[in-house]
């Protein structure tokens, strides 16, 4: 297979299904990203490939200094199944209560969750975190922290602070085999979670929805501290303009059921959407009639609020 030194968090096969109708299935598919940030400047079309993309995020070095790529030949191997059957979720309706296709999605939908350089990031901040708390712990005589065990939730974990001090000097590529650690390690964990969930779509006969540079949306209404295990989190993920996948536990509701979208919901789910992204809006709609629903949904929220 080409080892790509550019690596997608996003894969470019989902992508495509979201570019403008008339490069849509296309090698060259184009979308419109639209940024948060306001230096960025106005919405840009760009080629699929330029889209959540970034030099060998998921190809850390080994011991001689060699690119270890086993994970991205994973991640290859995982999307050439699941572009397979992408269509039929895309635009079909296909049985979600199959449990073979249902296992494919889940570990799908949980790769992508863990795949975003937003983990990344977090792997080493939470790294950066530890250190400073046991930078202020009392030191043996060794220089490592006088710690046997540590407290997590109520659970009481032992802790063998023998190797502290090469732990403390992770560097970038530490962090980066560490964040490929945590993908492998919790993937199959997340995906069993939302196996357990009642799955339903929400779908349109015309393209409405948008994608983000990091589409799994997780919610609780708590707004407390929560993740894919808690009770009544929610979980959306747009398949395509047409349909949006639901996770939810209304297990009293009627299961792997589609949903006809009401139009008034749009801007609703689309700015669930956005505003979940890190940085971007991905669609092949006109990005100001994506906008104009987001604003009049808004609008009609905040006046029923007030």
């Amino acid at each position: 297979m080409n080892l790509p030194k550019h690596q997608h968090w996003v894969p470019q096969f989902y992508l495509r299904h979201f570019a403008t109708p008339e490069t849509r299935g296309n090698e060259d598919a184009q979308v419109w990203i639209f940024s948060k940030e306001e230096a960025d400047g106005d919405e840009t079309l760009t080629n699929v490939r330029n889209v959540c993309g970034k030099r060998y995020l998921y190809t850390p070095f080994d011991e001689s200094g060699e690119r270890v790529w086993n994970f991205e030949k994973k991640l290859d191997g995982l999307e050439t199944t699941m572009g397979l059957i992408w269509p039929d979720l895309a635009n079909g309706f296909i049985d979600i209560g199959n449990s073979t296709l249902r296992k494919g999605v889940s570990l799908f939908v949980a790769v992508m969750h863990l795949r975003n350089p937003e983990v990344r990031w977090f792997v080493e901040h939470l790294h950066h975190r530890f250190v400073e708390a046991y930078e202020e712990m009392p030191i043996r005589p060794d220089g490592n922290p006088d710690v046997c065990s540590i407290e997590v939730d109520g659970t009481t974990y032992p802790f063998d602070p023998s190797d502290w001090n090469e732990y403390r000097a992770w560097g970038k590529n530490d962090h980066d085999r560490f964040f490929v650690h945590v993908i492998e390690s919790e993937a199959v964990r997340i995906a069993e979670l939302l196996m357990r969930k009642r799955w339903s779509i929400v779908f349109s006969e015309v393209d409405v929805f948008v994608t983000s540079d990091r589409p799994v949306v997780l919610q609780h209404q708590s707004g407390e501290m929560f993740g894919f295990g808690t009770q009544n989190a929610i979980v959306t993920f747009p398949l395509s303009p047409r349909r949006l996948l639901v996770m939810d536990d209304l297990h009293e509701e009627p299961a792997n059921q589609y949903y006809p979208l009401k139009r008034s919901n749009v801007g609703s789910f689309n700015q669930n959407i956005w505003s979940n992204g890190s940085r971007f809006m991905i669609t092949g709609r006109p990005v100001h009639e994506v906008l104009a629903e987001i604003l009049a949904w808004a609008d009609v929220h905040h006046s029923r609020g007030a």
